[in-house]
């Protein structure tokens, strides 16, 4: 049941926010990671990482802003 407290008890975020910061090194890591398993030839490595990166970091930025409109119209 210790990994359900979190869900009860959630990390406050500081007002300046700068823990969201670190989304974009996990993202950068799973992308490089990723990439370099499913890619057969290595020439496009580098336009495939940043296009993930982009990829994966819009989707949380309109996953979050949906989920806050969200949570403002439904109370």
């Amino acid at each position: 049941m210790i990994a359900w407290a979190l869900f009860y008890n959630p990390m406050p975020l500081e007002a300046n926010g700068w823990t969201l910061w670190l989304v974009l090194p996990i993202c950068a890591s799973v992308a490089i990671i990723y990439k370099t398993v499913r890619l057969n030839t290595l020439k496009r490595l580098p336009q495939e990482i940043i296009y993930l990166i982009i990829y994966m970091t819009l989707g949380l930025i309109v996953l979050g802003g949906g989920l806050w409109v969200f949570h403002k119209v439904i109370p």
